[in-house]
């Protein structure tokens, strides 16, 4: 049997990963190894000179990656807006009221720099005061306690830990998502990609067949997503599991497409916030010619062909 590596960090990107590895051993022969990297520059660096088959998540170091000459491409990505929510008090009804108002944003690079952009995007960049605050001081995507506190009016949080801070008496607010490339993707290296291609595409399958299941399968998913993943998830009951899945399902794109908005937010978003990129052309990193294969051939389509013959 082939196999492939994927290295990630973030173990909310694992239902996903392990239903691609099932679909991979199940229909394509290709055995999909799922290893998480906590070290972060071991996982940047590492990637960069050759050690990881592929890397899901972290667009933002590609990006300046790419400009210095690394052959960097991005195959796939799942997700083509932000899944935060705007959470506020009970005090905020709509986003006109949170201006001069305090918003509570996680420190972590990545999601601050989505979160002031989805702020440029709503309006309220300047309009607003930011408060970051490190996961470390107060727990992860624990921001929410800031506005239960008092300390802030408003907080951008992950949907998988929304539900304490709604028992605690926030609610949404209607906002539309920022439109960016999410954080589930799948990039690998030139060489790799040049040595690989059969293992490539079989993995490519695997990732249509794979968010076919995670949309309209879901008891299937949750029996995938109820075995190791819960468990990297912490995840010790059902119904928090099914609460975890459809928010997930709802962030998943059918087709691992990106969008030309999605491209062009990441970019603005990361240049001369992250790294100064000017002089880039963000279309370099994409590598999409084993989705335009399966586009090309029908192949999600025959997939719900297939799926709708058998329930019949």
């Amino acid at each position: 049997m082939d196999q492939i590596r994927i290295v990630y960090r973030d173990n909310d990107r694992t239902p996903l990963l392990y239903v691609i590895q099932a679909m991979a051993a199940e229909h394509e022969s290709l055995d999909v190894r799922i290893d998480r990297m906590y070290d972060e520059d071991e996982y940047e660096q590492g990637f960069l000179q050759g050690n990881h088959d592929l890397i899901c998540e972290h667009l933002r170091f590609l990006f300046p990656a790419r400009l210095k000459g690394h052959p960097v491409r991005v195959l796939a990505s799942c997700q083509n807006h932000a899944v935060e929510r705007l959470l506020a008090s009970q005090a905020v009804h709509g986003l006109d009221d949170l201006r001069g108002k305090r918003i509570a944003i996680r420190g972590m690079d990545s999601s601050r720099l989505s979160s002031i952009q989805w702020l440029k995007q709503l309006g309220l960049h300047g309009r607003v005061e930011t408060v970051i605050v490190e996961d470390e001081d107060i727990g992860r995507w624990q921001q929410w306690r800031k506005v239960a506190a008092g300390e802030a009016d408003a907080v951008i949080c992950s949907p998988l830990y929304a539900e304490p801070a709604l028992a605690a008496g926030l609610h949404d607010l209607d906002a539309p998502p920022l439109v960016e490339c999410g954080s589930l993707f799948f990039a690998a290296l030139g060489p790799f990609i040049s040595g690989h291609e059969g293992e490539l595409r079989k993995f490519m399958r695997a990732v249509y067949r794979a968010l076919h299941v995670f949309h309209n399968q879901p008891e299937r998913t949750l029996a995938i997503m109820s075995g190791e993943p819960a468990r990297l998830m912490k995840v010790e009951d059902p119904a928090t599991l099914r609460r975890h899945y459809d928010d997930l399902r709802k962030g998943y794109d059918e087709r691992p497409i990106p969008s030309v908005q999605g491209i062009a937010t990441t970019y603005a978003l990361l240049n001369g916030n992250y790294a100064p990129l000017d002089g880039l052309n963000p279309l370099t990193l994409w590598d999409l010619r084993y989705v335009l294969e399966l586009e090309e051939s029908g192949f999600m389509d025959e997939l719900k062909l297939a799926a709708a013959a058998r329930q019949q």
